[in-house]
């Protein structure tokens, strides 16, 4: 699980630049443990962005990625890897 969740991270997050860290602004493509890692991330960091069809036709390991991720976000911060939801809680809005 440890090394689905590393490239599901690798392929979810900025990897240079200003951003470094934080979510791409698209989701990567659908079935892939990047996709369940940003979904995962973004039901926590901003609700709005997060595409139900992706969360719907997830199967195998790539929904157990995401539900591991869904687990660890009840005890960690997941909520600042997403640039418009911190936006949206500055202005309290979320």
């Amino acid at each position: 699980m440890k090394d689905k969740l590393k490239q599901g991270f690798d392929q979810a997050t900025v990897s240079r630049g200003k951003r470094k860290g934080m979510l791409k602004t698209t989701c990567p493509p659908m079935g892939t443990y990047g996709s369940a890692v940003w979904q995962a991330i973004m039901f926590y960091s901003n609700p709005y962005k997060m595409g139900m069809g992706h969360c719907l036709l997830m199967m195998g390991d790539v929904r157990e990625l995401y539900n591991y991720v869904i687990d660890c976000g009840k005890t960690i911060d997941l909520s600042t890897f997403d640039r418009d939801g911190n936006v949206l809680r500055e202005l309290n809005l979320m």
